[in-house]
């Protein structure tokens, strides 16, 4: 597509604007925004165009509207930090910063046929070996903020599945089970708009972006490859500490 093809609509010029005022605090948490009708009459755009725009942004996590009152810019929530290197679990380092925190298991049973299929050959495994999911959800600062599944393969932990109320979380399950020396590897990151489901998991609208971690968990001791992670990170709460990148 060439430069001259791209076509900037109404709405995202609406849009950028507000973003880009509260990005140098020329609009601050707690200020109202104009109404619908400046807006419109500033932007020489039918008062539809401007509400569009607006409810993008409430979307995004970046305004709030009161009936009868207007729109404000929200409250930011407070920022965690998080380091991605090391062989510690999330609750370690949650209660390291001294956050309130909670792991509370959404689902425990084992893979659809199609995640059996994909997650063992993922784990370099036979169908003999079963794939047990396991997917929590990361309440901070009393927030739905991430969610957290792993795809792991029973022949290592066979009682998994009578076990349910220590999965919680997967970290201390394994060092209960005398698996302690673990890695991360082949982490792969991306993004991604949440799904209906995980929008009613995390409590936030479908333009609030996700950052994405996909890695595979290894037992140092055996090398045997433990299990498959995925990681969704509501990229509005989190800031991520990688350590040295080469």
């Amino acid at each position: 597509m060439n430069q001259s093809d791209f076509n900037v609509s109404s709405e995202s010029i609406i849009r950028n604007a507000v973003q880009e005022m509260i990005l140098n605090n020329e609009l601050r948490p707690g200020d109202k925004l104009p109404s619908e009708n400046v807006l419109a009459d500033e932007y020489k755009v039918k008062r539809i165009v401007v509400r569009n725009a607006l409810v993008q942004l409430e979307k995004m996590g970046l305004l709030d509207s009161r009936q009868g009152v207007g729109r404000f810019i929200k409250e930011k929530l407070p920022i965690i930090e998080l380091d991605m290197s090391g062989k510690r679990s999330f609750s370690d380092k949650m209660k390291e910063q001294g956050v309130p925190y909670e792991s509370r298991v959404i689902f425990a049973g084992y893979g659809t046929d199609r995640e059996q299929e994909k997650y063992r050959d993922a784990l370099g495994v036979d169908d003999s070996i079963e794939i047990y999911k396991v997917a929590r959800l990361r309440i901070v600062n009393h927030v739905p903020s991430a969610i957290h599944v792993s795809f792991i393969r029973e022949d290592v932990v066979p009682d998994i599945d009578q076990e349910t109320d220590q999965l919680a979380s997967v970290f201390n399950y394994y060092r209960n089970n005398g698996i302690t020396n673990l890695k991360s590897t082949d982490t792969q990151i991306h993004t991604a708009f949440p799904t209906l489901n995980e929008q009613r998991n995390l409590e936030c609208h479908e333009l609030v972006p996700l950052i994405v971690y996909e890695s595979q968990t290894v037992d140092e001791d055996t090398d045997n490859i433990m299990e498959q992670t995925r990681i969704l990170y509501r990229s509005d709460l989190f800031k991520h500490s990688l350590g040295s990148v080469n």
